[in-house]
């Protein structure tokens, strides 16, 4: 046997494990995730220049970037790509087409054909993404290292293709936690997975050069593990897997600090759990310290090699401020996120037209393309928004009505996530604002949360007779697969049409 065939023999063993509702769930969102890097022209979903600039910079110098002050942010090849393809001036601008002119390829062409290897490495100056942990432009080098005998086209592609691969482990990990609660029904699993994977802006954002697409399935694995810790009481596997992939989430993006608490949590409550079957001072020193081992070997080890490189360890946390913190004038700020202005409140600029909570986070949670600029009809997110509010109160019905057997832990656990990432995102736009910036809060921001908004929605399902239990979900996924093809056919009305 050659070692080949005993790779793939191996390969096949792991697949037959897949349960086949999931692999063909897998198979959907990929092929979905695919026609989006596909038909998503070049650098037209947000930030995409910056990462992939950040990724190009990566590759070609094995450099982080924004180590050469005085350099340009991009190098001259993506930047000679972008002006032949008009990508940055179509970039949030819906009225602005990309061109498509058989004259300027042909022009870019030859321009291409004169770059030297240094003209392909000339940038290192600071971009967006620039205060970005580096470990899923790490993850994404070899994709365009791949990709090094083509143009600057072909290895976007490849990097967008190995973004996908992403989406692919956050339906495994809304599957694995909605194993943790529900129990082994597949059907709930299924609905778990096919909600999150198949949401547009999760498969849209994970199809683009985007650190959000691994910090998605990140999420993802990190809340099944947190749960499962809790449901299944504690063990120094569990507790160093947690705080390992909670660790690896950190390098990913700083929004990933949002865990820490609920991690530590988590442990504490597992730690209690553990008495009355004989928590030793022992047993209990080692599940801390394979805590702190799974910390050390992710986020720590970062942290040394970014006060090596003289570079912030997390970037993003900090925000323009200005002035210090005021509780009454922020609680202010979050009423007119979600709520008109009182008569007595100070105004909080905002460039949502209506509600930020409506124009900025529902819109860009549910479906917003491009550079957030394509969306849909008024009236669609009139019924998704009325989707959501049925998901929302299905859930919290059937919570309280499975009161008696709701793991509490597992509740507070969840609960202080959504609440720490939000209150996250509230405070450092809120200190943006403060500094005289605009919007910090985007819809995509909250995916995250996706595995857990689509146990909502599975638990809404779950109200209706067993036997129609099945053809309900099959026809919700049913809905997110069309309206994904809706979505794909809207991005080629606004980019080709």
């Amino acid at each position: 046997m050659t070692a080949t065939s005993g790779t793939n023999s191996a390969f096949l063993r792991v697949l037959r494990t897949v349960p086949r509702p999931l692999l063909g769930l897998l198979a959907a969102i990929l092929a979905l995730g695919i026609a989006f890097t596909l038909v998503t022209p070049f650098l037209q979903a947000p930030d995409e220049n910056s990462h992939f600039g950040y990724i190009q910079y990566f590759g070609e110098t094995g450099q982080l970037p924004a180590n050469k002050p005085l350099a340009p942010p991009f190098t001259t090849e993506q930047t000679q790509a972008s002006g032949a393809s008009n990508s940055d001036q179509a970039a949030a601008q819906k009225a602005v087409p990309m061109s498509w002119s058989t004259s300027a390829f042909d022009a870019w062409r030859a321009s291409e054909r004169k770059l030297t290897d240094a003209q392909r490495a000339d940038a290192g100056g600071p971009n967006p993404a620039s205060g970005n942990p580096p470990l899923y432009y790490l993850l994404e080098t070899p994709a365009y290292l791949v990709g090094k005998g083509g143009d600057i086209f072909t290895r976007l592609e490849l990097t967008r293709i190995m973004s996908v691969l992403w989406v692919l482990v956050t339906a495994a990990g809304a599957w694995l936690l909605a194993g943790e609660l529900f129990g082994r029904d597949r059907l709930m699993q299924l609905a778990v997975a096919g909600f999150t994977g198949l949401a547009p802006m999760v498969l849209f954002v994970s199809s683009s050069v985007s650190p959000d697409a691994m910090l998605y399935a990140a999420w993802a694995i990190a809340l099944w593990l947190g749960t499962r810790l809790l449901r299944r009481g504690l063990s120094t596997g569990g507790v160093l897997a947690l705080f390992a992939v909670v660790g690896a989430a950190c390098v990913v993006k700083a929004t990933s600090f949002a865990l820490l608490p609920a991690a530590a949590l988590a442990l504490a409550l597992a730690l209690w759990r553990a008495r009355p079957e004989g928590l030793t001072p022992r047993r209990g020193a080692i599940a801390i310290g394979a805590a702190a081992v799974g910390m050390i070997f992710t986020l720590g080890i970062w942290i040394v090699v970014s006060r090596l490189n003289h570079q912030a360890a997390a970037g993003q946390v900090g925000v323009v401020s200005s002035g210090e913190f005021n509780l009454r004038e922020f609680l202010s700020y979050v009423w007119q996120f979600y709520l008109p202005k009182l008569g007595f409140m100070n105004d909080f600029r905002s460039v949502a037209p209506t509600l930020p909570a409506w124009d900025i986070v529902f819109k860009g949670a549910w479906a917003a393309f491009g550079w957030l600029e394509v969306l849909f009809p008024t009236w669609v997110y009139l019924v998704l928004l009325f989707v959501s509010v049925v998901a929302v109160v299905g859930g919290v019905a059937g919570v309280w009505r499975d009161r008696a057997r709701v793991d509490w832990a597992v509740f507070a656990f969840l609960a202080l996530v959504v609440l720490t990432l939000m209150a996250g995102l509230h405070i450092s736009e809120y200190r943006q604002i403060k500094g005289g910036a605009s919007n910090f809060f985007q819809g995509r921001y909250v995916l995250p949360l996706a595995p857990l908004a689509a146990c909502a929605l599975a638990r809404t399902i779950a109200w209706a007779p067993q036997r129609l239990r099945g053809q309900l979900v099959g026809g919700a996924l049913g809905a997110f697969i069309v309206l994904n093809l809706f979505s794909l056919g809207l991005i080629l009305q606004r980019f080709y049409a």
